[in-house]
């Protein structure tokens, strides 16, 4: 049994190649297709080294958010990046 990746139903879930995961439809409506991880670090972490192994952990942690979050690349950095 699959599950949405976004809001956990059972319920007409498939996997979406371009929103790179498991969604109901419903989700899979509301939701922009996802970049790539090599995509993602290159714009979310700009100008940070990732590839040491505690920093690579936390941006597959990021991206692995990322991919569950209903907001496109650059919507997603805006809400996990702006001030309070």
């Amino acid at each position: 049994m699959s599950y949405c990746r976004i809001c956990g139903s059972e319920n007409n879930v498939s996997y979406y190649a371009g929103n790179r995961g498991n969604l109901c439809k419903s989700c899979a409506s509301d939701t922009p297709r996802k970049v790539g991880f090599a995509e993602f670090l290159a714009s979310y972490f700009k100008d940070q080294d990732m590839t040491d192994y505690g920093n690579h952990n936390i941006a597959k942690e990021f991206y692995s958010d990322y991919r569950a979050s209903t907001n496109n690349l650059a919507g997603y950095i805006k809400a996990t990046t702006s001030a309070a």
